[in-house]
């Protein structure tokens, strides 16, 4: 016996088309995707400028400034006479080393001729 549904018209809802994922769908995932990424980058641009005001100094105040010179340049002022002292006094002490060294030479002369003068006596 045959089955006589299996002969009846196909149900009209096999014949309509199955779609997965519409392009509509899918252009608007990706339209919204590219907003938040814009968005994302528009923030980072507006941070990056924000800080970049933050790190910049102040123009410096121009007495303060004068100020500040003429404190460097008595200070390079002091430093300078500090060196010009330390060099005359290492002067002075190379003086005195030259002098204990000719000493030290003139003593060990005497020395040695006393020693000779002692072997020559005792032979």
């Amino acid at each position: 016996m045959a089955n006589p549904a299996a002969r009846a018209t196909p149900n009209p809802l096999t014949r309509i088309r199955l779609v997965l994922s519409p392009g509509a769908a899918w252009r608007g995932r990706v339209g919204w995707g590219v907003v938040v990424v814009v968005a994302l980058l528009a923030g980072a641009a507006a941070g990056h400028f924000a800080w970049i005001d933050d790190v910049r100094p102040a123009p410096p105040d121009s007495h303060a400034v004068s100020q500040q010179l003429k404190t460097l340049q008595q200070a390079l002022e002091q430093t300078r006479l500090q060196l010009r002292a330390s060099e005359a006094r290492s002067q002075e002490l190379e003086r005195q080393i030259d002098g204990f060294n000719q000493r030290l030479r003139e003593s060990q002369d005497e020395l040695a001729f006393f020693r000779n003068a002692r072997d020559h006596a005792k032979r």
